[in-house]
């Protein structure tokens, strides 16, 4: 089941409030050179820093032709899916809920070490079906230059589905995003990092609703 959010103008400010280092400039002036050439995409929206900067940019340069899609399921918290949708209704940007059943694929809650790996074939399988009913030609996702591949086996599904990472392949760190986040006034910008229910789980423990019910009620 899928819900698109209303629809409200993207802010036509494009500057940011007040100085920034001029490689941090560069990058951004790249980043959106970047996403003009993509003219359509879709975004797998988690509402962190990281694919928040890139939302708010994407929606500036792409207008209708963007969307942020957030994927609800047992690994997130709701208050993460509300500030979501928050953020998309704050700047006037086109939002869309999709309800997955990670509990479903029998690979993901195995919880081997490729846990993330099929996590992220669900993931970004939903979003390149939504973007393709959209008729948008490209898949992003707001990782940036300091995920390192080895660490997140999920990040080779980047390589085979063709996912393009524009944070990444303009060189943004962490720090940079909080710093342009912060000058643009996203209230994304200082939002602490996390990772979802399932990394808490220890790995070769089958990974059930109740655990994560339990591990969400803990959290909250």
């Amino acid at each position: 089941m899928t819900k698109e959010s209303k629809k409200v103008t993207c802010s036509e400010n494009r500057e940011t409030q007040g100085p920034i280092e001029q490689d941090v400039q560069e990058k951004m002036q790249a980043l959106r050179s970047d996403i003009v050439r993509f003219e359509s995409a879709a975004l797998a929206f988690s509402g962190g820093v990281d694919s928040a900067l890139l939302a708010y940019v994407a929606a500036q340069e792409l207008g209708d032709k963007f969307i942020a899609v957030t994927l609800q399921s047992a690994l997130m918290k709701e208050a993460d899916v509300s500030e979501a949708t928050r953020f998309c209704d704050t700047y006037g940007i086109r939002h869309v809920l999709i309800d997955m059943d990670i509990l479903a694929d029998e690979c993901f809650v195995a919880n081997d070490q490729d846990r993330c790996y099929h996590c992220k074939v669900a993931i970004f399988s939903a979003v390149r079906e939504c973007a393709d009913q959209h008729n948008l030609s490209h898949v992003m996702d707001g990782t940036n230059i300091e995920d390192c591949p080895n660490r997140r086996p999920g990040m080779r599904v980047l390589r085979e589905q063709g996912i393009r990472s524009p944070l990444r392949e303009n060189l943004f760190t962490k720090e940079d995003i909080r710093t342009v986040s912060k000058q643009m006034k996203l209230f994304t910008w200082d939002k602490v990092s996390d990772s979802c229910l399932a990394t808490r789980v220890p790995q070769g423990q089958h990974i059930t609703a109740d655990e994560l019910d339990r591990l969400r009620r803990f959290e909250d």
